[in-house]
């Protein structure tokens, strides 16, 4: 980004105080955010409406043609961003980035201001990220994979300081880098992060007479710290460690049938745990040019837990759900969310490149006095080799997702031989895209990407094609 660099010198009785504010500027848009999707499901239900069966269910739309959602094929359309920031010395200083969309203008990202009292000790307080610690391998085309083929990030491998982690949108971060020698250095950092009068419900004096379990409030800030350490040696390798809290919550979904019609209506439930986990990762940089990182994450099991909005308890018929089946969800269960290891290898050269990532989820259950369910196990493998060709360059995206079956306490899969069997299944995408800088800090990215739909836990999900063109310019 090129910037704009203002040095205003003050003059004051005391003496001189020189500060520096830096402005920037960025457009970039999905020029063309175009997608065609085949829905096999909708082929279904409309064959089934066209043999005169409950003819009462709309025709729905075999293959769409528009926009897409997500980065690069995203249809947001036009965005543009402006990047201040502003200091005294690098001691104290700020920093705000205001996005600009059709739908609308707010922060991303960024507002904060920080203090560097000491030498190596800093001080964050806003909404921001820090990467002090992330992880080392990203592939900035995983968009390109196409729709719902999940590629992880730098994030996979262990997780940065964020402080909007789960819609909070401020907290307070004090970090310290100790250099021992020329070559090692200790790092230490904490985060609060979700915290008022940044994180607030709008009106949340009418909600919170009618709801008062809706509005944020402090009171239960120390879930969410954040705190690690890391030893690093320069250009040898990486260690690092880190608990990172959350309040222990459990996102209930109920699934309707909407694609095959039965005399009955036939649903199932769908569960998202939230957990507090200690993080663990290792990186290795002793070859120029490659790096290869390794982390794992170890989910806190829990019982207790509260209701969210998303819940199907806030949505559903309340005669239907009563405090009775809450109470049986809350209090009867403990809750281990799946672990998780990963590992991410990345070469660079001047002509060639490669990074790839492989992540696994396994041993999340949800067990009870007398029944049990165990999470299947998922596998996610990501591979984006790029080539230099001179004029541009090239890069490829494959993805590769499996999804195990959900069992029982009997091993047995969970709603076998009904409708929509737990038994998991795969996902399949694939991309290509070109990318050149047309003049300086102006780069232009097109490509096409494929998505397989196949069956995952009895549902047939929807083959997607996606031709983005992105443009992004800085000034």
């Amino acid at each position: 980004m090129k910037k704009i660099l203002i040095i205003l010198l003050i003059t004051a009785a005391a003496g001189s105080v020189s500060a520096e504010v830096t402005v920037g500027a960025q457009i970039d848009m999905a020029i063309v955010p175009y997608q065609f999707i085949k829905d096999d499901a909708a082929a279904a239900q409309n064959e089934i409406n066209g043999q005169t069966l409950f003819m009462y269910m709309p025709e729905r739309e075999e293959t769409i043609m528009g926009a897409g959602i997500g980065r690069y094929a995203s249809g947001q359309g036009p965005r543009a961003r402006l990047d201040m920031k502003a200091n005294h010395e690098d001691i104290i200083g700020m920093r705000a980035r205001i996005q600009v969309r059709t739908d609308g203008i707010g922060i991303e990202d960024f507002l904060y201001a920080y203090w560097n009292p000491l030498p190596g000790f800093r001080i964050n307080a806003g909404r921001f990220f820090d990467d002090s610690l992330r992880g080392k391998i990203n592939d900035l085309d995983e968009r390109m994979n196409s729709y719902t083929v999940r590629m992880y990030d730098a994030d996979n491998i262990f997780s940065r300081f964020r402080t909007h982690r789960n819609g909070g949108q401020a907290g307070f971060m004090m970090s310290y880098g100790l250099k021992l020698n020329e070559s090692s250095e200790l790092f230490a950092g904490a985060l609060l992060y979700d915290l008022m009068p940044f994180t607030s419900s709008p009106a949340p004096g009418v909600i919170f007479d009618a709801r008062p379990e809706y509005v944020t409030n402090d009171v239960n800030s120390y879930h969410n710290i954040q705190g690690a350490v890391a030893y690093t040696v320069k250009d040898q390798f990486q260690v690092r460690a880190q608990y990172l809290g959350a309040k222990p919550q459990v996102s209930i979904n109920r699934i309707t049938d909407e694609t095959v019609l039965l005399p009955a209506t036939y649903d199932f439930t769908v569960f998202s745990i939230t957990a507090p986990r200690i993080e663990a990762a290792f990186a290795l940089f002793t070859i120029p040019g490659l790096t290869i990182d390794i982390g794992g994450k170890i989910p806190l099991p829990f019982r207790d837990w509260d209701r969210l909005k998303s819940n199907i308890f806030e949505k559903e018929n309340e005669s239907m759900l009563t405090d009775l089946l809450y109470r049986i969800y809350k209090y009867n269960y403990i809750w281990q969310a799946p672990y998780q290891a990963s590992i991410g290898v990345k070469y660079e050269h001047e002509l060639f490149g490669i990074g790839a990532m492989v992540g696994a989820k396994f041993g999340g259950s949800v067990k009870g006095n007398k029944t049990e369910m165990h999470f299947p196990f998922e596998i996610n493998a990501h591979i984006w080799p790029s080539f230099n060709l001179g004029f541009a360059t090239i890069v490829l995206n494959f993805g590769y997702e499996y999804i195990g079956a959900t069992l029982d306490e009997e091993g047995k899969i969970v709603q076998e031989g009904q409708l929509r069997p737990l038994d998991g299944g795969s996902r399949i995408g694939a991309g290509i895209s070109l990318q050149k800088n047309i003049f300086p800090n102006c780069l232009i990215k097109g490509g096409v990407a494929f998505k397989y739909g196949g069956i995952v836990n009895g549902i047939q999900e929807k083959t997607v094609v996606t031709i983005p063109l992105f443009l992004d310019w800085s000034f």
